[in-house]
């Protein structure tokens, strides 16, 4: 059975970052349209993840058997980085577990698009097309000083975006 609301347009896989909102959603509420459809502080692991109508239960269940074996682990987000100078994040480390997340789901889940390019894992703080100018930068210098921010992962969630993002499903990391 299909878990989502037919409203649903997308779909991914995302470690959510509760603890980083504080933090960084200020800026990303200025900075990053998704925070304003309700999508808080995260690190995207698989995108696009299915089309809606094939997240099922079963889907769900794949997924949460693919991530279990990953145990919980320690995130630092410790540097401001940028992709040119579109996109401003904070680099987590380690990266290993989050690329061996999505490396799982993919293998579990052979619907998945397959990545064109090496996930970078990031947490996006803003992004320039959405950005007045010199507030990207202002956001960088400000943030700076307040890391490193160490953060507990211990779960993935399965995002869904209509209106809005929300959560559709979770699956616990228990290595």
């Amino acid at each position: 059975m299909t878990v989502l609301d037919p409203d649903v347009r997308r779909t991914m896989i995302a470690a959510l970052v509760p603890d980083a909102d504080a933090l960084v959603g200020p800026f990303r509420e200025r900075l990053d349209p998704t925070a304003r459809r309700g999508l808080g502080a995260h690190v995207t692991l698989v995108y696009p993840f299915l089309e809606p109508a094939a997240v099922t239960d079963a889907a769900v269940g794949t997924l949460r058997d693919a991530v279990a074996p990953v145990a919980p682990f320690t995130c630092r987000f410790g540097a401001v980085r940028w992709f040119g100078r579109r996109v401003l994040w904070l680099a987590p480390e380690p990266v290993a577990p989050f690329r061996e997340i999505a490396d799982r789901v993919r293998h579990a889940v052979p619907e998945v698009p397959p990545e064109d390019r090496e996930l970078v894992p990031h947490l996006t703080v803003g992004l320039r097309r959405a950005a007045p100018a010199g507030a990207l930068e202002a956001a960088a210098e400000a943030l700076s000083p307040s890391l490193p921010l160490e953060v507990r992962i211990d779960r993935v969630h399965v995002m869904a975006r209509s209106a809005t993002w929300d959560v559709a499903a979770e699956a616990p990391l228990r290595g």
